[in-house]
């Protein structure tokens, strides 16, 4: 088998490894969840503010015309206080909101620490001008012109009209009213658009983070060996090692390997240990074809491992084989191809 430096990371990373990554902070995250969130803020705020204004205004406009000066910069300073009390705590709920419902409660000082790729210029012009860092700059990009062409085209059918209309109104209720549903109506156009196209850019960044963090089929099995203490995993083992060792084996045959159900169904697998490229379902058999492959599979010193919830799972998943295995079985996979390599070992 070649060396992890060359060897193909080809398998999607495991629960484990997901798991580890998130300890450290690094989940996949859209950019444009912090100012949905904001300008729902915004849009919340100001509108409790001009609605607040509206409906004191002849109390306030009474006040400045009667008090004095002290009372009025106090009465101002007031709704100063006020109005600030209210922004920090809406932001607070945001990001509480953001914190637990994005980052799912996430707090790792790894990404605080300081660390030396972090201000080494080679490592930066990788992120900024490499293959990654051009992708995000492009979508990025596409989200702000899509942005400004949504906000144009808003503009040029309604805007226009609109803005005359209102410099036109006379009553002060109905003006307060029709401005109050303009600033709603763009917060709710900017936040559909900041949905929408938050949910396209977590796919991508979700897409790009496993692939970023692919796995060998070295690491897998390392990360095996790590569980081995595990009762669960440990008895498994053992059972796929007594099968394997009942089995002969030829080095240059394919398929690899045959899982069985025990005589309804048979998978023939194929993986190649040079190249570590994802394992390839043969053709699969049932019922009495089944038992006529699986006789000509021992024949051929291929070993048949008898593990019947995993050939049922894989079975209702291809039916008929001559594809890749797909990826939920990749872990219990890789287990076998373990056992497979070890026994392998051992007989050598």
């Amino acid at each position: 088998m070649s060396d992890d430096s060359s060897e193909p990371k080809v398998f999607p990373p495991s629960a484990k490894k997901l798991l580890d990554l998130k300890k450290k902070g690094q989940i996949p995250k859209s950019e444009l969840v912090e100012p949905t969130l904001d300008v729902v803020g915004f849009c919340l705020i100001t509108t409790y503010f001009l609605y607040f204004i509206f409906d004191n205004w002849n109390y306030i406009f009474e006040s400045v015309l009667s008090d004095n000066v002290a009372n009025v910069t106090t009465m101002l300073m007031e709704g100063l206080y006020s109005v600030s009390f209210v922004l920090l705590f809406l932001k607070i709920v945001l990001s509480v909101i953001n914190w637990t419902a994005i980052k799912k409660g996430i707090f790792s000082t790894s990404e605080i620490k300081f660390k030396i790729e972090k201000v080494n210029p080679v490592n930066g012009f990788k992120n900024n001008y490499g293959p990654d860092g051009i992708a995000r700059s492009s979508k990025k990009l596409v989200e702000a012109l899509m942005l400004l062409f949504i906000l144009k085209y808003i503009f040029d059918v309604i805007g226009t009209e609109e803005l005359d209309r209102l410099s036109n109104i006379n009553n002060k209720t109905y003006y307060i009213y029709q401005l109050l549903s303009y600033i709603i109506g763009l917060c709710v156009i900017f936040f559909i658009y900041g949905t929408v196209v938050g949910i396209v850019d977590f796919t991508f960044e979700d897409f790009q983070f496993k692939k970023k963090n692919r796995m060998t089929f070295t690491e897998l099995k390392n990360e095996m060996k790590d569980t081995e203490g595990n009762p669960e995993v440990k008895s498994e083992r053992k059972r796929l090692m007594k099968d394997i060792m009942q089995e002969p084996m030829s080095k240059s045959r394919k398929p690899t390997f045959a899982l069985a159900n025990p005589t309804h169904i048979l998978i023939p697998i194929s993986y190649d240990w040079a190249t570590g490229k994802t394992p390839y379902v043969l053709n699969i058999s049932t019922d009495s074809l089944a038992q006529h492959e699986k006789q000509k599979l021992i024949d051929r010193d291929i070993p048949v491992i008898e593990h019947v919830p995993l050939t049922r799972a894989i079975y209702k998943s291809m039916k008929t084989g001559n594809a890749e295995i797909p990826q939920e079985f990749y872990k219990q996979i890789a287990f076998i191809l373990d056992a497979l390599e070890r026994y392998q070992n051992e007989n050598k």
